[in-house]
């Protein structure tokens, strides 16, 4: 190990693990970053080398060597969403078995942290982006493609043809959704969602009055929430609950499960009104719980973690299609993925 000006220990390199290690710094490279081409053995052996140097790699110095950043971004709109986490691990899955590195960001809604964050991962040279984003993002993206770092947009149709989107069709699925409920003989459709300038939202209620302009006789109320929790959704129902019997709607449409749920808690917990005696519930995203909720959520089901695998998988070629020797990927098909959604039909609508 060397020693600089006053004895002072300068910083640990590689070569100093491998010489501890007693093998060559192409080794503890693959230590780093291809473990699996590794020996039991020979990774022990450098784990202890490197805990007994303090060594921390430096992947700024690679990434000026090799020209690649071994980082993902990852900006999502909505962590308290119950349907983000399973799509953060789908990612992180594929970009593990790549051997980089994911870094996820929450911009809480807001617009400008979510420019914040596009500008933090453009100066920390990450290889490219994913994101479901709040607001218009794409000329952005395409100023970073420029500057040599992909994107992908999730949960989101690309309005561009040169923008890379992993999406579900969500016109479609509340399609499925109000069409159920009219099925069922309900008329007085209530559309339970946040703003509506978030354009999942958007695109769900479109979808309901699509279905909702076909019926002389339904009728379709939108009751705004400030946010999609249950939390929302339990006060939400206490305020219809306090309506007069005829002046409720006979059916919920929540824009997602956790609304939902916290409807169908509130009605039950109050017991003054029977699901789906007096009022059907329906959600959206088919989450975890909502099969295991007190009354079964009927609800939209959406694909989170294959939507995530997609993403990724998007991301890596449009990150190949930049690194392209030949020039920029002009005249290549760019992915618009979009899955369709599975109407789940439980007791909050059909019964027993």
């Amino acid at each position: 190990m060397r020693t600089g000006l006053g004895g002072l220990l300068n910083r640990v390199t590689i070569r100093d693990v491998a010489e501890l290690a007693q093998v060559s710094q192409a080794t503890v490279s693959n230590y780093f970053h291809k473990p699996r081409k590794l020996s039991d053995a020979t990774r022990e052996r450098i784990r202890q080398a490197v805990e007994t140097l303090g060594f921390v790699p430096n992947d700024a110095a690679r990434m000026l060597r090799t020209g690649v950043s071994p980082v993902i971004g990852y900006v999502a709109f909505e962590l308290a969403s119950a349907t983000t986490p399973e799509i953060a691990a789908a990612i992180e899955r594929r970009v593990s078995a790549r051997n980089m590195y994911l870094l996820m960001a929450n911009d809480t809604g807001s617009r400008e942290r979510e420019r914040d964050y596009l500008q933090l991962f453009e100066q920390q040279r990450v290889s490219g982006i994913i994101i479901s984003p709040v607001g218009d993002v794409e000329e952005e993206l395409a100023r970073l493609r420029r500057r040599g770092i992909a994107s992908v947009l999730s949960a989101r149709r690309a309005s561009s043809a040169e923008q890379a989107s992993v999406s579900t069709d969500h016109v479609a699925g509340s399609r499925l959704a109000v069409q159920h409920l009219i099925d069922l003989g309900r008329r007085k459709i209530g559309f339970v969602a946040s703003a509506l300038d978030l354009q999942q939202v958007a695109d769900r209620q479109r979808g309901a009055l699509s279905v909702i302009e076909t019926v002389p006789d339904a009728t379709f109320e939108i009751i705004s929430v400030p946010e999609r929790t249950v939390e929302a959704g339990i006060a939400c129902a206490e305020r219809i609950a306090a309506r007069a019997p005829g002046d409720r709607p006979d059916a919920l449409f929540c824009v997602n499960d956790l609304l939902a749920i916290g409807v169908i808690q509130s009605f039950v917990t109050g017991g003054r009104i029977r699901i789906p005696d007096d009022i059907a519930v329906m959600g959206y995203d088919d989450i975890e719980f909502a099969q295991s909720t007190v009354v079964p959520l009927s609800t939209v089901r959406t694909p989170h973690a294959q939507l995530g695998e997609a993403a990724a998988d998007a991301l890596f070629d449009e990150i190949a299609s930049l690194r392209d020797p030949d020039g920029t990927g002009e005249g290549r098909t760019v992915p618009h993925i979009e899955f369709a959604p599975e109407l789940v039909v439980r007791a909050s609508t059909a019964g027993a």
